[in-house]
C-alpha cells in the first residue's frame, strides 16, 4: 500500500470515528429503541445472571413476542455473538452504559470500513475503494446505525471479510489459513443475522470462475459450504427447545401481500434509497455507477452483490417496509456504485467544458447527499419520551433488584429496559393475573391516562412526579 492510500484510508477511518461519537453516550431510547433494548437487554443479563450463550434472556415476560407466555424471558433470535461481546465490553468497564455497548458497533464498523477498502481496491482500484469506503463511512443512515445497540453491523463486518479473505484463498488454495477465516466469517456473519445466506451468491460467481463447473467437485468448497452453515442449523435446531422465545417472523415475508404492489416500491426505492439512505443526489450517483462500464469480473461480482440485495429485499418484502434497519447490509454496495458513479464525472473526458462541469456536478451531488441525509436521520438520534429515563432510574433505585415491573409503552421494551428490571412492557393480562404471578409494581408516564389515575386512587404511590408515577399493586385495589 502505497503512502497516499495508507493516509486516506486512515483518513477516512478516523472520520468514521468522529462521526459516530456524536450522541455517543445517547440512552436507549431514540430510534428503534426497541429492537436495541431487546439486544441490549441479552448482554445485561448475561453480565447480571449466570453466562450462558445457548440460553439468552432479555427483560421481557409478556406473550407479546409470538401469544406465549414466557417468564424466564428466553430470547432465541440471532446467536448472541454480539450480545457476549458487549457483556465482555461491559465487564470491563465496571458498568453496563450505553456508550460502551455503542462504541462496540462503531468498531465493527470500522473493521467493515477497512475490508470493504481491501476488497473494492482487490478488485476494481485504490481509488474507487477509497469512495466506496468513504461513503461507507460517512452516509448519515449508516452512521447513525453503526452506532446502535443492534448486531447488523457485525454481521456486514463479518461478510466484509468473508469476501476479502474468500478471494484471498481462491488465488491460492493451498493457503488454508484464508479458507479457514472464510470459514469463521461466514459462520459468525449467518449466525449474527441469517439473511446473509443471500449475499453467498458472490462467492458462487467466484467459485464458478475459478474452476468453472469442477467447482461442484472441490472438497475444500464443500468443507466450507458444510462448516458455514454447520452451526446457524445447530442453532435453528436447538432453539426449538424454547418455542416461547422465538419471536414470530412470518410476517415479515408478505405481511398484507405487499411484494411487488406499488407501497413495496415506493418505500424501498422512494422512501428509503430515495430519500433516507442514499437521498436523491446519493441515488443520482448510485445510478450513474449502475451504468458505467466495469472491468468482467468486478462487474460479475458487484452486480450478483447487488442482485443479491434484491433478492433479500424481495423475500423479506414486509420486513423491509416495516423496518429502516433492515437496509443496512445494502449500504456496502450502494457505497460501491455511488463510488463508481463519482469516479466517472470525474474521470469522464470528452469536451472541454464537461472536463469542469462534470466535477463540479459530482461535488454539488455528493454535498448535497450529506445535507439531505443528515436531515433525514437527525431525528433517529433524538429521545423523544426522556420521562421513560427519569422514570427507569427512579425505578432502578426504589424497587428490590428481583422485582417484576409492568412498563407499559406500546409494547416497546425500552422502557422496560431504563428499569433495570424484569417484566411486561405491555398490558396483556388482567392486573388481577399480574398480581397473583408476583408482578406488583407498575410504572408510567402517562399520568393523565385515566386508567393510570384510576390505580393511584386505589393502590399506594411510591413514588409520582409530573413526569411519571411508580404503584404498589394489590389484589384489592384491582379489583
Amino acid at each position: 500500500m502505497k503512502r497516499l492510500e495508507f493516509f486516506l484510508l486512515l483518513l477516512i477511518i478516523l472520520i468514521a470515528l468522529a462521526l459516530r461519537l456524536y450522541k455517543i453516550n445517547r440512552p436507549i431510547a431514540d430510534w428503534h429503541s426497541w429492537r436495541q433494548a431487546d439486544t441490549a437487554a441479552v448482554a445485561r443479563n448475561f453480565v447480571k445472571d449466570r453466562f450462558n450463550l445457548l440460553i439468552p434472556k432479555y427483560d421481557n415476560m409478556s406473550s407479546q413476542a409470538n401469544g406465549l407466555d414466557n417468564p424466564q424471558r428466553y430470547r432465541f433470535v440471532e446467536f448472541p455473538i454480539y450480545n457476549a461481546i458487549v457483556a465482555f465490553v461491559w465487564k470491563i468497564a465496571g458498568n453496563t452504559e450505553p456508550v460502551y455497548a455503542r462504541l462496540t458497533t462503531v468498531v465493527f464498523t470500522l473493521l467493515s470500513t477497512l475490508f470493504l477498502y481491501l476488497l473494492v481496491k482487490k478488485l476494481s482500484d485504490w481509488q474507487t475503494a477509497s469512495l466506496a469506503s468513504f461513503f461507507f463511512a460517512t452516509l448519515p443512515y449508516n452512521v447513525f446505525y453503526s452506532s446502535t445497540v443492534l448486531p447488523a453491523p457485525l454481521m456486514v463486518s463479518s461478510l466484509l471479510a468473508l469476501y476479502f479473505f474468500f478471494i484471498k484463498w481462491l488465488e491460492n488454495d493451498k493457503r488454508r489459513l484464508f479458507l479457514a477465516l472464510s470459514i469463521i466469517f461466514a459462520s459468525v456473519a449467518i449466525l449474527t443475522w441469517p439473511i446473509a445466506i443471500f449475499f453467498f451468491l458472490p462467492l458462487l460467481y467466484l467459485s464458478f470462475n475459478k474452476y468453472k463447473w469442477s467447482f461442484l467437485k472441490k472438497i475444500d468448497l464443500w468443507i466450507f459450504a458444510i462448516f458455514s452453515c454447520a452451526p446457524f442449523i445447530a442453532w435453528r435446531i436447538w432453539m426449538l427447545n424454547f418455542p416461547e422465545g422465538i419471536p414470530s417472523w412470518q410476517f415479515l415475508l408478505n405481511d398484507a401481500n405487499i411484494r411487488f404492489k406499488g407501497a413495496f416500491f415506493r418505500w424501498l426505492i422512494a422512501e428509503r434509497l430515495g430519500k433516507l439512505i442514499l437521498t436523491t443526489s446519493g441515488f443520482a450517483l448510485f445510478i450513474l455507477g449502475f451504468v458505467n462500464r466495469f472491468k468482467e469480473k468486478e462487474a460479475n461480482f458487484y452486480f450478483l452483490w447487488l442482485l443479491s440485495t434484491v433478492v433479500y429485499f424481495v423475500v423479506f418484502a414486509s420486513g423491509n417496509v416495516r423496518h429502516d434497519y433492515y437496509q443496512i447490509p445494502a449500504v456496502p454496495i450502494l457505497a460501491i456504485f455511488m463510488a463508481s458513479g463519482t469516479k466517472l464525472l470525474f474521470s469522464y473526458k470528452s469536451l472541454n467544458i464537461q472536463r469542469i462541469i462534470l466535477p463540479i456536478l459530482a461535488l454539488f451531488l455528493i454535498i448535497s447527499t450529506y445535507a439531505f441525509g443528515f436531515y433525514e436521520i437527525r431525528g433517529y438520534y433524538w429521545i423523544n419520551r426522556p420521562q421513560i429515563v427519569e422514570a427507569g432510574q427512579a425505578v432502578d433505585q426504589l424497587l428490590p433488584k428481583d422485582a417484576a415491573v409492568i412498563a407499559p409503552y406500546n409494547g416497546d421494551a425500552a422502557f422496560l429496559y431504563q428499569t433495570n428490571r424484569r417484566g411486561y412492557p405491555i398490558v396483556d393480562r388482567p392486573l388481577v393475573d399480574f398480581v397473583s404471578q408476583g408482578t406488583k409494581y407498575l410504572v408510567s408516564v402517562d399520568i393523565d391516562d385515566q386508567g393510570i389515575q384510576n390505580l393511584a386512587k386505589n393502590c399506594t404511590i411510591l413514588d409520582s412526579t409530573s413526569n411519571y408515577v411508580i404503584i404498589e399493586l394489590t389484589l384489592e385495589c384491582v379489583k
